[in-house]
């Protein structure tokens, strides 16, 4: 989903509006709150607690889902590492299915499987509207459970440093660096999805993961700490220096792991070239 729902807008002047997204759990509820208002005034106790239950529980799904929504917005989801079994987000999909049912069922009557119906239906609308929360790591295409879980380990930590230097970045007021750390997290990333599509490239990229990226990270984390400290121009251009540095290294690494998917497939398809004139198809 990577990104996520908890973008805000932002205008020209600076100001930021907040993301609308998950205010239609409050506004779609509202008959519900009406109801039990009414329920209330007719002194009807038992549909003032089936309405008013009901919408409690859209309230706080929305409340649980925007708030899930904006934790994410500048913190993205981990691909690799392992992720908890219950978000807000998700904890408000089912509290919306819940609330749906117990609409159904208790505030207008329907029976347990139509009830139950509506409350599988209102679990999909919110999985297309907003998404779930993935629970599990994608598998890497790999043979034996022990070598994935070694290759998703080293991909988890790499992808903790890479979170690391974007948190960095967030702390950096100069432009500039901030944008260059930011690629070069870009370029962390799309390695990290070279290395997934291809898990036996883990042990020619190990030096890129274990010095390189992790050097990356140390620098840039120095940089955030001092920076404010110490505003030097002479901190600031070394730390240039460094990132140029940096953006080559990752850069080489990316192109050589490039190269070795052209090279791979140069050589299957002079093989399999091979294999048809063999059989006298060419």
């Amino acid at each position: 989903m990577s990104d996520w729902d908890g973008n805000r807008s932002e205008s020209s002047s600076g100001f930021r509006w907040p993301s609308p997204k998950g205010f239609w759990l409050f506004l779609f509820p509202l008959p519900l709150l009406f109801s039990s208002i009414l329920a209330l005034g007719s002194g009807r106790l038992g549909a003032l607690l089936a309405h008013g239950s009901a919408y409690a529980m859209f309230a706080l799904a929305g409340l649980l889902t925007r708030r899930g929504m904006l934790a994410t917005r500048d913190r993205p989801i981990r691909r690799y590492g392992r992720r908890p079994w219950l978000t807000r987000k998700n904890l408000g999909g089912g509290l919306v299915a819940a609330a749906t049912f117990v609409a159904a069922y208790f505030a207008v009557g329907n029976g347990l499987p139509n009830a139950a119906a509506f409350g599988g239906v209102a679990l999909l609308a919110f999985h297309l509207l907003y998404g779930l929360d993935p629970l599990r790591p994608p598998r890497l295409p790999l043979g034996g459970e022990g070598e994935d879980e070694r290759v998703r380990k080293a991909l988890a930590e790499a992808e903790q440093r890479i979170l690391s230097i974007e948190q960095s970045a967030r702390a950096i007021g100069n432009s500039e660096l901030r944008q260059r750390l930011g690629a070069i997290a870009g370029q962390g990333r799309e390695i990290l999805g070279l290395i997934e599509r291809r898990p036996r490239d883990l042990r020619r990229a190990r030096k890129f993961l274990t010095v390189y990226l992790e050097g990356a990270q140390q620098v840039s984390a120095g940089y955030a700490r001092t920076h404010k400290l110490a505003d030097s121009r002479e901190l600031e251009q070394n730390f240039r220096n460094v990132l140029v540095t940096i953006e080559d290294v990752f850069a080489e690494q990316q192109q050589r792991l490039l190269e070795t998917d052209v090279l791979d497939l140069d050589v299957r398809l002079e093989v399999l070239t091979k294999q048809l004139k063999n059989e006298g198809i060419l």
